[in-house]
């Protein structure tokens, strides 16, 4: 091959590798969204069976107000 041929079979290979890397991205934004459906449906049947109770007071950090300056 000459060198005109090896940057236009490389070219193209960029190309159609971009748009892989695209596709796969997209894909991989699909299935943590899904994940993320998945854990707040496991953790809504967890509130619903009285088990979130007591892990999301362990989980979560108090909050406290902000109390503005006098």
């Amino acid at each position: 091959m000459d060198p005109a041929q090896l940057k236009k079979n490389f070219t193209e290979q960029i190309e159609k590798t971009e748009v892989q890397i695209r596709e796969l991205e997209e894909n991989l934004a699909k299935a943590r969204e899904y994940k993320l459906k998945l854990t707040g449906g496991l953790e809504t049947l967890g509130l619903l069976e009285g088990e979130g109770e007591g892990e999301a007071a362990a989980e979560a950090p108090p909050v406290t107000p902000e109390v503005a300056p006098s």
